[in-house]
């Protein structure tokens, strides 16, 4: 049973196999884009999982496939048949868990899989008219981008629908909390022609989520970094020449969730703008 497809061996067919969010990350990565590396865990292997048990040859390929990766640690993230589609993003709909060990993978993998029988997941589903079908997981596995800063970024300013403009919103540490609406994030306004910053809007942030000693947890923002922006203006115009160069790629307004690690950037997601 080929449970695992690596991002480098999907393809536009697959989207049953490795859901919205699987294959968004596959075709970014090849198509050159700064993606972690990474893997999907195929609706196959939720298929065949007996209430969510996953045998022990399912299991053994998940490991195998982990330990290729390389990495000590990982983001596990659903993807579902009909999530991030034109028409709904189920954003925050389904589980993801960050900085996850090997020792920790098959029971995230089971608790992604839980997650399409959420209360929450069922009345989306509902209003959106989704299938049984469509809500089948699969479960994106990639290296984990150790940020510094992270956050969203729309290719297209997602408030005024001004298509001359994108916002970028910006947070110390792992996005997780700004996903969450935990935190006010810095909101940046830039100029689509240019790659200018034409708007600032900095927040005073005091918390953020960071990797420590095994686990996520909220620590506190260094005083002399709690007011100050959290991007300088070469960094958000670098990202807005990305963000610009992946909405081309797919040719509608995108959603994108990036990450900055030792000045580089790392796309961990993009989704079409649903509203607009």
């Amino acid at each position: 049973m080929n449970s695992i497809k690596l991002f480098s061996e999907i393809s536009k067919g697959d989207i049953k196999l490795v859901g919205g969010k699987g294959l968004s990350l596959a075709l970014l990565t090849q198509a050159g884009f700064p993606v972690p590396p990474g893997l999907v865990i195929t609706t196959i292997a939720y298929k065949s999982a007996q209430n969510n048990q996953i045998g022990p040859d399912v299991e053994k390929e998940i490991l195998a496939a982990f330990d290729a990766l390389g990495a000590d640690r990982v983001a596990v993230r659903s993807s579902a048949i009909a999530e991030d589609s034109p028409d709904a993003s189920w954003a925050g709909q389904f589980e993801s868990f960050l900085n996850v060990q090997r020792e920790q993978l098959i029971e995230s993998v089971k608790k992604c899989w839980q997650s399409a029988s959420s209360e929450i997941v069922k009345n989306y589903a509902e209003s959106n008219s989704t299938s049984d079908e469509q809500l089948a997981i699969a479960v994106a596995v990639q290296k984990m981008v150790e940020s510094e800063v992270s956050g969203v970024a729309f290719s297209v300013n997602p408030i005024t629908k001004d298509n001359g403009e994108m916002m970028i919103e910006a947070i110390y540490g792992l996005g997780e909390l700004l996903v969450q609406g935990m935190i006010t994030p810095d909101n940046y306004i830039v100029n689509r022609q240019t790659h200018e910053v034409t708007e600032k809007n900095i927040k005073t942030k005091t918390n953020m989520l960071v990797y420590r000693n095994g686990q996520n947890i909220e620590e506190a923002v260094p005083e002399n970094k709690r007011d100050e922006s959290c991007l300088n203006d070469e960094e958000i115009s670098e990202l807005a020449r990305l963000v610009d160069k992946i909405e081309k790629f797919y040719g509608k307004p995108q959603d994108i969730e990036w990450a900055l690690e030792d000045n580089e950037f790392y796309i961990v997601q993009s989704r079409p703008i649903t509203t607009i």
